[in-house]
């Protein structure tokens, strides 16, 4: 198959767990026998490269940040770009990965007739809190109910998608590299690492909470570490900063967003990780911590509890009413932390994560995506598909 992969950005100019995601995607394609290229967006003139057996073209980006003040963000730029992109050459499907896209694919299957899937990674906030330009979702509705298929991270999308449009779509989780992330079963416990690799620049990650749990932590595990592996300004590091007593602040240790190939030893050299977040739609860090041996805290609340479904990987905490766009419950996560770190220091805890990480390798996941892509070529050609 020609597949088209359609994203505003890609790896690692912005490094997401969308775009990461993607490259994987095309990666594990590529190595199926599939003529894949992503189509993305950037900063300058337009770049072509070929890595890992697939094709990445970074078009021009036709935006200014100056947009950003009247709601219009950068993805909504890409539109027509993609459209473009999709006109130009002729693919055997596409798999967009933002409802922009996913409406360029829709236009221009009028043309191509060529089938595109809506691989929807996030949903709108139930709390507004960053300035967009809205339609009041009549672009993402359309892109919804016009797509060949549409892929939902979860369960909890799905039902979402179901209430909303009337379509759930096919429920297909993240897949986690198994192989990149292995287990690791060398830890030290006796100075237990906290993890977080959620992006706390975003209100909605919990950042505040987790720097006020932490403090509380101290008391009960005084030689505990809290790692921060994201990228984050000056400016909200001291913000975050300002949450941990003066005495703890030299046991925050924030080590930015670093290497992928660094991402497994960082995981597994934790005692426990945790991503207390609000809306989060799927989690792939949970399944990356997992997969190193290392069990999960997280909120009870998006697809979070989907994934830490047992208590042998993980706990979940009630974040707390949600009016506001950050998680609130600081007892619960504080217990849920202490928690992880005992359930760290059980025999059993690494190999029942990584048993339970290997559910969702690639190997397993993702042919499933295969299939869908099968299923509607076959359905738009009016054939029958493959078996």
């Amino acid at each position: 198959m020609r597949v088209a992969i359609t994203n505003p950005s890609t790896w690692p100019r912005v490094r997401r767990g969308v775009e990461r995601f993607l490259n994987e995607l095309a990666e594990f394609l590529a190595a199926r026998g599939h003529e894949v290229t992503v189509i993305s967006c950037k900063p300058g003139k337009t770049e072509t490269r070929r890595e890992r057996g697939f094709t990445t073209v970074c078009h021009r980006r036709m935006y200014h940040p100056a947009l950003a003040r009247a709601g219009f963000l950068e993805f909504h730029a890409f539109a027509g770009t993609a459209l473009a992109a999709l006109l130009n050459k002729r693919y055997d499907v596409v798999h967009c990965c933002t409802f922009t896209d996913a409406f360029a694919a829709s236009m221009a299957r009028r043309v191509t007739n060529v089938p595109y899937v809506f691989w929807v990674n996030g949903l709108p906030p139930r709390v507004r809190y960053i300035r967009t330009l809205t339609l009041r979702g009549a672009i993402f509705r359309r892109s919804i109910r016009y797509a060949d298929e549409v892929v939902a991270l979860s369960r909890y999308m799905h039902d979402d998608f179901a209430d909303r449009f009337g379509r759930g779509g096919e429920v297909i989780p993240v897949p986690v590299d198994t192989v990149r992330f292995r287990l690791n079963a060398q830890r030290d416990l006796s100075r237990p690492i906290i993890l977080c690799a959620a992006a706390l620049d975003d209100e909605r990650k919990g950042g505040t909470l987790l720097m006020r749990a932490f403090d509380r932590v101290k008391d009960s595990s005084p030689t505990a570490i809290l790692q921060i592996a994201c990228k984050l300004t000056p400016e909200k590091q001291a913000e975050l900063m300002q949450h941990v007593s003066p005495k703890w602040r030299e046991d925050v240790h924030l080590i930015g967003d670093g290497k992928l190939e660094d991402l497994p030893g960082v995981f597994g050299r934790a005692a426990v990780s945790v991503l207390p977040s609000l809306w989060e739609a799927f989690g792939m860090v949970i399944l990356e911590s997992m997969s190193t041996g290392t069990p999960v805290v997280g909120t009870r609340d998006g697809g979070i509890p989907e994934l830490i479904n047992n208590p042998r990987v993980g706990r979940v905490f009630d974040p707390g009413p949600t009016q506001t766009p950050q998680p609130t419950n600081l007892d619960g996560l504080v217990q849920a932390l202490l928690e992880g770190i005992e359930l760290s220091r059980s025999e059993d805890t690494s190999l029942a994560c990584r048993a339970h990480a290997e559910q969702y390798s690639w190997s397993v996941v993702g042919p499933r995506f295969e299939a869908i892509y099968e299923e509607i070529i076959a359905r738009r050609s009016g054939r029958k598909p493959q078996t």
